[in-house]
């Protein structure tokens, strides 16, 4: 670096005074050192094999990934997902992303980055802190095509898979892994899925659901991220460079919440629970699609709204007034406290409006699109009374029609109510 700014001024110099740099002087002979660390990995060597230092470091720093990738033992898996990603976004038109909470540490790093990215002492602190929020784990690939996944279709990514040795990990959607995959807390360190969509109704708030466009040149930077996160060796000048070329996308969003805009998702619901949740939300959209993201599936508003979300929210945002000071609070961090309100009002409201309709075979049909067969393994384990609450505060109202009505939901076209009220009530969970 130093160097640089000197051969730079050093010709500015001349310059001016009339002369000039004899061009085969300008630039230093370089060697390639992938073993040492990143600031050093091209050296000044007279026989070295590169004629610039510039072109020294854009060959080295592969060979630099390269070596840290062998050195960690990660090197052989790294590679069977790139030639599988490559092979996708070439031959498939298959787009692809990281997703998760990894993203959003990259999100965070990026604004360290940009406050303090000229001052090490400072960047380290930031860097340390950003640590203990320890959001940057597995790694979590996402492929889009643009085909409908039919049999035949995943039939031919099984083919293309099995070509790297990943395995299929799933029967209802497309997964992959390696047949031995590395694990980080008893999960895959990389999986890739296939998806067909990326409806509102699938997500949950922009916060979650950010990503990283992947390509064959800046998957080699998720790799040594993934290195440097699951041995905890970090070279801060590689970071800062990686930090540097990798751009976070954002869903359209306002005040923590989705901004649907004309991409509107009614998630299957029916049109008398569609235009009342329209009515709660007094016509704002970005409410409304919340509000259908968080009821069609009830364990994200009962668990992963309060249990995951809301915490990590707050953890995040004091992560950024503490030690990144002066930095604005992003527009995706939800405001916590009005959404946790939000949410036990729209619970209230709708066990009043469930209580209002009076007739259980009515209220199936008002509330069919809802997933109220998901995770209820987990009901019993996971749920606080703040979740216990909600639960009542909607379906507590309507816990008298039970005593008519015989609750089998096997047959049915939509989830049956009473079903998932006798299931919650055999949890003990509202009473």
């Amino acid at each position: 670096m130093y160097y640089d700014k000197y051969m730079k001024y050093k010709a500015k110099y001349l310059e001016l005074k009339g002369g000039a740099i004899n061009k085969t002087s300008k630039q230093e002979r370089h060697e390639c050192k992938p073993q040492n660390k990143y600031a050093d990995i091209c050296i000044p060597n007279p026989k070295g094999e590169y004629r610039t230092k510039d072109s020294c470091i854009n060959d080295c720093e592969n060979k630099y990934i390269n070596h840290h990738l062998i050195k960690a033992h990660i090197k052989g898996e790294t590679l069977q997902f790139y030639l599988f990603i490559k092979d996708i976004i070439k031959n498939e038109n298959i787009d692809v992303y990281i997703k998760g909470g990894n993203v959003i540490g990259i999100y965070l790093l990026k604004m360290i980055y940009e406050k303090y990215k000229n001052d090490d002492l400072k960047f380290k602190h930031a860097f340390d802190e950003f640590l203990k929020l320890e959001l940057i784990k597995d790694w979590d690939f996402a492929g889009y095509t643009k085909n409908e996944i039919t049999q035949r279709y995943r039939e031919n990514l099984d083919n293309i898979a099995d070509k790297y040795k990943l395995v299929p990990r799933a029967k209802t959607f497309v997964l992959y892994r390696t047949k031995r995959p590395i694990l980080i807390e008893e999960k895959a360190l990389f999986e890739i899925a296939i998806l067909d969509s990326d409806a509102y109704t699938k997500l949950e708030i922009p916060m979650t659901t950010m990503k990283v466009r992947v390509n064959e040149y800046n998957i080699k930077y998720i790799f040594m991220f993934a290195k440097s996160f699951l041995n905890k060796e970090f070279d801060f000048d590689i970071i800062k460079k990686m930090i540097s070329k990798i751009n976070v996308i954002v869903h359209p969003h306002k005040n923590g919440l989705y901004d649907p805009g004309n991409k509107f998702d009614k998630g299957g619901f029916s049109e008398e629970l569609l235009k009342f949740i329209d009515e709660f939300a007094k016509k704002d959209k970005s409410i409304s699609q919340f509000l259908i993201i968080h009821l069609q599936d009830p364990f994200r508003m009962l668990y992963r709204l309060p249990e995951k979300n809301i915490p990590k929210t707050e953890k995040i945002k004091k992560f950024i007034r503490e030690d990144i000071k002066g930095s604005k609070l992003p527009n995706w961090l939800m405001d916590t406290e009005k959404i946790s309100k939000l949410v036990k009002s729209f619970a209230k409201s709708l066990g009043q409006k469930l209580k209002d309709i009076n007739d259980l075979d009515k209220i199936d049909k008002f509330m069919c699109g809802l997933n109220l067969k998901s995770n209820r393994d987990k009901y019993d384990t996971l749920f606080s009374n703040d979740s216990k609450e909600l639960l009542q505060l909607i379906f507590g109202p309507i816990l008298p029609l039970m005593e008519k009505r015989d609750t089998s939901d096997s047959e049915k076209k939509c989830d049956s109510i009473s079903g998932y009220i006798k299931f919650l009530i055999d949890k003990n969970i509202i009473k």
